[in-house]
């Protein structure tokens, strides 16, 4: 049971990753982009959604599993 709930974290903490990825791409593309004046520009908009949004995804499945062992480390000892 330990595991699965461990699992469910990394999971969340993914989907939450990728999400802060697609919330955070207009500002990011602004920043490193620019405006958008041709093929060049969009180009690079794609690199960014398809590198950064992979990357978010592991980097979120990490944390979230990393707080769902501290978490239920934490809470199996107050049970006992």
């Amino acid at each position: 049971m330990r595991k699965l709930k461990i699992s469910i974290c990394a999971i969340v903490g993914a989907l939450c990753g990728a999400l802060l990825m697609y919330l955070l791409l207009p500002t990011i593309c602004d920043y490193f982009v620019g405006p958008i004046y041709g093929e060049d520009q969009m180009s690079v908009n794609a690199s960014i959604f398809f590198i950064g949004t992979p990357v978010m995804f592991i980097i979120g499945a990490i944390v979230g599993w990393f707080l769902g062992r501290k978490y239920i480390k934490r809470t199996e000892h107050r049970s006992c």
